[in-house]
């Protein structure tokens, strides 16, 4: 399964439309439609260390970062995962589940911050959304500071 953010912030998984996006142009929010349901992500807690899924006001989905200069998130999407950079430099992000890889994220092209995710194993679709939207954020975060987030692990 490959989901893509792609252009106009439709979300497309193995090509097909699964969802659409309103993103905030000033903070890590975004209004996303998936099917009938409007899910809104937004980031929370100091630093933006934690980002939710809601609909209708309830919490389904979340992912908390490691630390303050970590880019490792732990995902709970009705299972636990993590997002974390591979290597000290690189601009992919690693999805694992129980420590075994199952999925890789990185931008979409040189000069876009579209994110595309590869996965091995499917996800449900509305946590998929959700999956590629923190790497979004991860990765919008380490091309505004520079890359430090990412080399700190």
């Amino acid at each position: 399964m490959e989901l893509d953010w792609a252009s106009g912030d439709v979300i497309l998984a193995d090509g097909v439309e699964v969802a659409r996006a309103d993103r905030s142009w000033f903070r890590e929010r975004a209004e996303v439609q998936i099917g009938s349901q409007l899910w809104e992500f937004r980031s929370n807690g100091w630093g933006g260390s934690e980002l939710t899924a809601s609909l209708d006001g309830t919490v389904h989905f979340g992912a908390r970062r490691s630390g303050f200069l970590s880019s490792t998130w732990t995902l709970d999407v009705g299972e636990s995962l993590e997002l974390k950079q591979a290597g000290w430099f690189g601009s992919r992000l690693t999805l694992s589940r129980a420590g075994s890889p199952v999925g890789e994220a990185a931008r979409t092209g040189m000069f876009t911050s579209r994110p595309r995710l590869g996965l091995v194993e499917p996800l449900e679709t509305r946590a998929a959304v959700f999956v590629l939207w923190v790497a979004y954020v991860e990765l919008n975060r380490q091309s505004s500071d520079g890359g430090s987030a990412g080399a700190a692990g």
